[in-house]
């Protein structure tokens, strides 16, 4: 018996990055609440440097308006880190706190799962990196 070409289907995966949006709960790996999903970017296989997403020198009024709004580039982390999670793609997470807490980056290679409205994540949340 033959089979019909027509019928074969192909089952595609997202990557869990993929499925992840806006204001969704995440967790770490002992299902600690890490807080909601800010923001997210694919990543860039090819960004293997910070390379073309230099600050540009704006002179006086630059480091002015620097000084009293910060840098406002994404993500917002020291250069082997930003590089990373420009490559792999990343979700920017806003943690809950008044003082002491800070917003963290989760690479999208350490989303274990998306279901619902929860990502849950391979690592722990104080392994997470925060922001500058």
């Amino acid at each position: 018996m033959q089979q019909d070409p027509m019928s074969t289907s192909r089952v595609v995966h997202a990557a869990p990055i993929e499925l992840v949006r806006e204001g969704m709960t995440v967790v770490d790996r002992a299902g600690e609440k890490v807080g909601k999903v800010e923001g997210l970017k694919m990543g860039d296989p090819g960004a293997a440097t910070e390379a073309g997403n230099e600050v540009q020198d704006e002179g006086f009024l630059g480091d002015l308006a620097e000084a009293f709004a910060g840098d406002e580039r994404e993500p917002d982390v020291p250069g082997p880190a930003r590089a990373r999670l420009l490559r792999t793609g990343y979700i920017k997470i806003d943690s809950p706190g008044f003082l002491f807490e800070t917003d963290r980056y989760v690479p999208a290679d350490q989303i274990d799962s998306v279901a619902g409205d929860t990502v849950r994540l391979s690592a722990l949340k104080d392994s997470l990196v925060k922001e500058k």
